[in-house]
């Protein structure tokens, strides 16, 4: 049984396949046509998951989408009877919105019933057997998370900007049935109110919200513009939640998130992301805040419902990793299960599992792995290395002594290693590695390499079972979805890993998941006493993170990067 799932017209486009109930490939179409965040139709990725299954369109028994459109259509006059005077204004801004922009996939929604025909056309159907099937877009998100997670029954919560209608989905899972308990609908909407507040701080649409996280450190969380900004949203008894929608514009343009009178009662929107006054700190901790606020309430509330000590989370806002450490935290479950892809690019997989369990009833098989994406043979890396015209050395597992001294001795390492990682983190198979002990290291990484803001923390990479010895939590974290506090004894130790407010987003590694990220820091810890890296993505900025050969040796000559590793080879610089 072959199966596609993808998503398209809107950001973060992918496509995953499914043969004989195991996911075996995924990919964002962002990595092959290097367009950060690219919504358009993946032809890219489509391709890759037929030709990593030696497929042809022909072969595949069911495809499905991440949305229907048909609940679009039902709540347009919805939409229009609540917000009949704003409509002129998203009319007027709707045609001009790129497909990243696209509010509500409006523009999109005819093209969208073309899809059986568009993909028979272009992948050269001749005699098609394909059923098509359109889902539901936080059923895509809920499939994502619970279908892949080792749990047979859990509770279930996604969160995002929207889909078709809704924003939110409270449901339950059992088996290979998952049921709604609740959604909250538009516009009332966590993922949004938070990504317009960092338009508001002068960040840009889809990349705000990571970025204004790390922001949200610097300010003071409790602060009186906290309480001030509390008083907007209203939590209730049965797990929801509302705003006081004359305070936000997000619902109905791309121009601003919010409203005048939220920028007469916070201050004027920047129009840059810099030089940010204790006021707007405060804005970014407080909006913090009220995410960690409203998620608890609705996590609380299904606990309350389903009795379930297990929790699968997915959406856009389950990337909020300093939530999530806080829920790990809380003690309300005892397992939780993330999708490493949890925004839109996990809905294509979402998409392809509800066809697999929910239509087929067919085996649930546990997701063992993010790295999903194509590897490359040693001869590929060569031929680039070659091309580029830079020397290099095949070292075999002597690879591993080398890297570790280099790293000790505070050399950039980007390391490139077997298949590529699906979702937004680079997991330590598509990373630049550096010595967390170097209390410049930070800056270092910001100036040499990476080119971004001085605020934005780096990720740790450290081995599972030494998780607990230098962090305040011990859960296992191999998707890099859950930011721990260092311990104290160690902030000093390791001062290019903690944050300003002491914490840090872990990545832990097992030999299962990851051997030689593992096997690595086992070599450092040797040297240094210490299995823990700065773990940060392969890429500079404006990038997506490298996928080939040839991305990352072009990277590597680009940045100032002391050692590029592909495989067991190592690259020197001329």
């Amino acid at each position: 049984m072959n199966i596609i799932g993808f998503n398209s017209f809107g950001h973060d486009a992918a496509a995953a396949l499914i043969i004989d109930d195991e996911i075996v490939f995924a990919v964002e179409e962002e990595r092959l046509n290097r367009k950060k965040h690219a919504g358009g139709f993946p032809k890219a990725a489509l391709q890759a998951c037929l030709d990593y299954g030696k497929l042809s369109i022909d072969d595949i028994h069911h495809i499905g989408f991440f949305w229907n459109p048909t609940i679009s259509l039902i709540n347009i006059p919805v939409y229009l009877f609540k917000f009949w005077h704003k409509v002129p204004r998203l009319l007027k801004e709707q045609k001009h919105f790129q497909v990243e922009e696209n509010l509500g996939m409006l523009n999109y929604l005819h093209e969208m019933y073309q899809l059986p025909n568009t993909l028979k056309k272009l992948f050269h159907a001749k005699k098609p057997i394909f059923k098509f099937h359109f889902f539901e877009h936080h059923l895509c998100h809920a499939a994502s998370a619970f279908y892949p997670s080792p749990f047979e029954e859990a509770a279930i919560l996604t969160i995002d900007g929207a889909g078709e209608w809704a924003t939110t989905l409270m449901g339950y899972g059992n088996k290979n049935i998952i049921k709604k308990i609740k959604t909250v609908n538009t516009p009332y909407s966590l993922g949004a109110f938070y990504q317009a507040i960092s338009i508001h701080l002068g960040f840009k649409l889809i990349e705000g919200p990571g970025k204004m996280m790390g922001l949200a450190s610097y300010g003071n969380a409790n602060s009186d513009v906290y309480e001030q900004m509390k008083r907007l949203i209203t939590l209730k008894n049965n797990g929801g939640f509302a705003f006081d929608m004359r305070y936000f514009s997000y619902h109905y343009t791309r121009k601003s998130g919010v409203s005048k009178k939220f920028t007469d009662a916070f201050g004027p929107s920047k129009t840059e992301g810099v030089n940010w006054s204790d006021h707007e700190l405060d804005l970014a901790a407080a909006a913090q805040h009220i995410v960690e606020d409203v998620v608890l309430h609705m996590v609380t509330h299904l606990k309350k419902v389903t009795g379930s000590n297990n929790l699968c989370m997915a959406g856009g806002v389950a990337l909020n990793s300093v939530t999530n450490g806080i829920i790990a935290k809380c003690g309300l479950f005892k397992e939780i299960f993330i999708q490493p892809a949890a925004g839109d690019s996990g809905t294509g997989i979402g998409a392809a599992l509800l066809v697999n369990h929910q239509l087929l009833n067919r085996q649930r098989k546990p997701m063992q792995t993010a790295f999903l994406g194509p590897a490359y043979t040693n001869d590929a890396c060569i031929k680039a290395i070659e091309a580029a015209g830079l020397s290099y050395e095949v070292l075999g597992n002597k690879v591993y002594d080398f890297t570790a001294k280099q790293l000790l001795d505070n050399k950039i390492v980007a390391w490139f290693q077997g298949r590529m990682e699906f979702g937004p983190r680079a997991l330590g198979n598509r990373s630049i590695l550096a010595n967390p002990m170097n209390p410049a290291m930070k800056d270092i990484l910001n100036r040499r390499v990476k080119f971004r803001e001085g605020f934005r923390p780096f990720a740790a990479i450290v081995a599972e079972e030494n998780c607990g010895t230098y962090f305040d939590h011990d859960y296992p974290n191999p998707y890099m979805l859950l930011v721990y506090h260092v311990r104290e004894a160690y902030k000093t130790i390791l001062p290019s890993l903690t944050h300003v407010d002491g914490t840090v987003r872990i990545q832990t590694v097992n030999e299962l998941e990851n051997p030689s990220m593992l096997y690595l820091l086992k070599e450092f810890e040797k040297k240094s006493g210490y299995p823990v890296l700065i773990n940060t993505s392969f890429n500079i900025k404006g990038e997506p993170i490298v996928c080939s050969p040839e991305e990352a040796v072009q990277s590597f000559i680009q940045a100032d990067i002391d050692y590029l590793v592909l495989n067991d080879i190592i690259v020197i610089k001329n």
